[in-house]
């Protein structure tokens, strides 16, 4: 009797594995979910320094009939303003290449990096040795989004300047003085952000990411790019038939167990 209580036992347990993997594949995994947080806040980002850099477009001046309209900014044909809107539009597209390569180097540590908050921040000092070239190009990312950063940064400075020179020629008070402070603000803690990410990745050789909130250090090599030997085994990597041919396997086991007592 005991032997055959087993194979209802043996039914529920395949079942609750299949019902597992099942589930496991239905959820969105640990890369994706990175990556879809990562393209919410450059979304964010993106409109935040779009008018941040074209401070001559989107700062209110004063024209005859009152404040400016965003359509009177873009078409005034004032020699000045022209140059003005030049630097704004020069400001932007280096802007453009410091988003390029952030996104690059925050794809780079999604898909081959990981954040395990079980695992000190330290942890893939040591790890990383074992793969010199992931290392080596995590140098290369890090060393050119510090380049970018700093590239930018001078440009917006000589941007934000020649803007206040246009502004100001039209000034219209309290009108330009406060979305202007907010626009450069926006910007100036965007460049910092960057800044201080860049250096610190640099200065201690680690992988800081630049848009994740929380746990911010990728410390551990990617599952899917460690070496065999040191890949855990999860319930994911068990397959459904692999659970089927388990649990017939033992199901025969049982079966032949009972006719033999029965014999």
């Amino acid at each position: 009797m005991h032997d055959t209580d087993d194979a209802p036992t043996a039914q529920t347990a395949i079942t609750q594995k299949i019902l597992l993997r099942k589930s496991i594949a239905m959820k969105l995994d640990v890369d994706t979910q990175q990556r879809l947080k990562t393209a919410a806040g450059f979304v964010l980002e993106f409109y935040k320094i779009a008018m941040g850099t074209f401070l001559t477009v989107f700062v209110p001046r004063s024209c005859s009939d009152g404040a400016c309209t965003i359509t009177e900014n873009i078409y005034d044909n004032g020699l000045y303003h022209q140059v003005a809107l030049g630097f704004n539009a020069l400001a932007f597209i280096f802007f453009l290449n410091l988003y390029r390569v952030e996104l690059q180097r925050e794809n780079w540590c999604i898909k081959y990096l990981d954040i395990d908050p079980d695992k000190a921040n330290e942890n893939l000092d040591d790890e990383i040795e074992e793969y010199p070239e992931l290392k080596k190009q995590m140098s290369t990312l890090n060393q050119s989004y510090k380049t970018s950063t700093v590239a930018c940064t001078a440009l917006q400075v000589m941007n934000i300047g020649v803007s206040l020179g246009d502004i100001a020629d039209n000034w219209a008070g309290s009108a330009s003085m406060t979305p202007m402070l907010s626009y450069i603000l926006l910007v100036v803690m965007k460049l910092y952000s960057a800044y201080f990410v860049s250096t610190e990745a640099i200065k201690t050789e680690r992988a800081y990411s630049a848009y994740l909130s929380g746990p911010k250090t990728y410390n551990t090599i990617d599952k899917d790019h460690r070496k065999d030997a040191d890949k855990p085994v999860e319930a994911s990597d068990v397959t459904v038939e692999e659970i089927v041919e388990t649990g017939r396997e033992r199901l025969d086991s049982v079966q032949v167990t009972s006719a033999d007592n029965a014999i």
